[in-house]
C-alpha cells in the first residue's frame, strides 16, 4: 500500500468528487452504482472508469461488478476522505506520523493552528464491528458505514464527559476520524502505580461520574486508562447509555476488567457487588 500521506497528496480535484459522491451515497447503496456516480459527477464515462480503477488499484475502493458495477470506500478510502474534510473545515493543519494502530483503530499525530499538537483516531473495522452486525440489522450497508457511527459515537461521548472525568478534549469528527487532544501518557498496564489504591478508588469514582453522566464504557481495562499527572480514560467506541437493554451487565463487566487487573498487579481485592452498589447509588 502506498503511503498515507503520499496517496493524500496524489488525489485531484476529480478523484475527491468520485470520492464524495461515494460517500454521501454509501447510506443508501452496499456499493454505489456507477451509473449513478457518472450522472451526479458528469464526467465522462471512459474517465470515470479509469478513476474507480485506479483508486481501487490504490487501495480506497472496493468494487464489484455483480449484480451491477458499484464502489464503496474502503477503510483507507474513508480515512483519506475524513481527513481531507478536516482539513477543509480548517481543523488540522498539518498530518504527523502515525502513533498506533489497534484492532479497531489507527491513530496519527497531527498539529492545528487552532488547536495546537493533537491526534487522529481513524476508526476501522475489528471483531467488534462484526459482533454488532450480527446481532443488528444493518440491512445491506456496507461495514464501512459502522466506522463512521463508531467515530461519532465516541466524538458525542467525550463532549458529553469533558469536564466531568479526564477524558481527551474532542476537537472534531468527520467520517471515521476523531481529532481530539492529545495526552502524553501510558497505558495502566506499562506503568508501575506507587499508589495503587489511590488509582483503584479515582478510576471507580470515574465510573461512578461516567454512571451519573449516563454513560457505561463498555470496554473499560488496563488498556484504555492512561497514566500522566492524572488518570485519564480513552476509547469510548462501544459505549452505551443507561437505555441499553444489557447496561447492567456491561456496567458490572467493566468494574470487573478494573478489579480483577488491579488484584492481579497490586494484590488488591474489593468485593465486585458492593463496588457495583456504590456506583449505582445516587
Amino acid at each position: 500500500m502506498k503511503d498515507f500521506h503520499i496517496l493524500y497528496k496524489s488525489l485531484r480535484k476529480i478523484d475527491w468528487r468520485v470520492i464524495e459522491i461515494i460517500f454521501k451515497k454509501m447510506w443508501d447503496y452496499k456499493y454505489v452504482p456507477s451509473d449513478l456516480i457518472l450522472k451526479l459527477s458528469g464526467i465522462k464515462e471512459s474517465e470515470l472508469n479509469k478513476i474507480l480503477r485506479r483508486l481501487s488499484d490504490d487501495g480506497l475502493l472496493d468494487n464489484r461488478s455483480q449484480p451491477y458495477f458499484g464502489s464503496s470506500l474502503t477503510f483507507l478510502g474513508m480515512s483519506l476522505y475524513s481527513l481531507r474534510k478536516l482539513v477543509t473545515r480548517n481543523k488540522l493543519d498539518m498530518l504527523g506520523k502515525k502513533m498506533g494502530e489497534g484492532k479497531e483503530s489507527v491513530v496519527y499525530n497531527c498539529y492545528s493552528e487552532k488547536y495546537g499538537e493533537c491526534v487522529i483516531k481513524f476508526h476501522k473495522l475489528g471483531a467488534h464491528f462484526r459482533k454488532i452486525r450480527e446481532k443488528r440489522d444493518y440491512g445491506d450497508l456496507h461495514l464501512s458505514v459502522l466506522t463512521v457511527r463508531s467515530a461519532k459515537k465516541e466524538y458525542s461521548a467525550l463532549k458529553r464527559l469533558f469536564g466531568i472525568i479526564n477524558v481527551p478534549e474532542a476537537f472534531a469528527w468527520e467520517g471515521n476520524a476523531v481529532m481530539m487532544e492529545l495526552i502524553d501518557g501510558k497505558e495502566l498496564f506499562r506503568v508501575r502505580l506507587e499508589n495503587p489504591e489511590d488509582a483503584l478508588d479515582i478510576i471507580l469514582e470515574d465510573t461512578k461520574k461516567m454512571f451519573r453522566a449516563g454513560i457505561i464504557h463498555g470496554d473499560l481495562s488496563q488498556y484504555n486508562i492512561l497514566v500522566s499527572d492524572d488518570l485519564y480514560i480513552i476509547d469510548f467506541p462501544q459505549h452505551v447509555d443507561l437505555d441499553h437493554e444489557n447496561w447492567p451487565d456491561i456496567l458490572k463487566k467493566d468494574i470487573e476488567n478494573v478489579l480483577s487487573y488491579f488484584k492481579k498487579a497490586y494484590g488488591i481485592e474489593k468485593d465486585i457487588n458492593s463496588v457495583t452498589k456504590y456506583i449505582i447509588s445516587e
